[in-house]
């Protein structure tokens, strides 16, 4: 560690971190599927912020927001940017969660393109709004909830349309 001194109230890097009101981050499939997901970035996502689902290919018949959805970079980290920023400001996290909500307009723009999912958009809406409550700070326990609850809801809505693997 070169004489640091690590913080004492920050679990170590990749630490299960316990949010208050929150106990999963995670949705049917994608964010599941972003959680455990391994592999490169091939699509422009910074160095560490794999692709959501990397081996998805999208079924016939799935809305064309689907892939870009799965290409979101940084949701396996969210969890772990989250815990971070609960111990108090982290550019790093901050940084990390400020793209995820880039990767999401992104989607939402598609969604809004594409037309007739105004449940999905409305979701992705909020989820986008939720975190930028995170970066805008204190993460507290009702933001980390609304989170949690967006990422549930995309999930949700998302699955059947776009049978992402679980």
């Amino acid at each position: 560690m070169d004489g640091a001194v690590p913080h004492r109230n920050r679990p170590p890097y990749g630490a299960r971190v316990p949010l208050p009101g929150v106990g999963r981050l995670g949705v049917p499939a994608l964010v599941l599927a972003a959680v455990t997901a391994c592999g490169p970035a091939d699509d422009g996502h910074p160095a560490g912020a794999p692709a959501a689902v990397p081996s998805y290919e999208a079924a016939d018949g799935a809305p064309g927001f689907c892939t870009r959805l799965a290409d979101v970079g940084g949701l396996d980290r969210l969890p772990a940017s989250m815990g971070e920023l609960l111990d108090g400001p982290d550019v790093e996290a901050r940084t990390q969660v400020s793209q995820v909500v880039r990767d999401l307009r992104t989607v939402l723009a598609d969604v809004r393109d594409e037309g007739g999912h105004e449940e999905v958009a409305t979701a992705l809406e909020d989820l986008v709004q939720g975190l930028g409550a995170v970066i805008d700070g204190p993460l507290t326990g009702p933001v980390a909830d609304a989170v949690s609850g967006g990422l549930r809801q995309v999930g949700a809505l998302t699955q059947p349309a776009c049978g992402f693997p679980t």
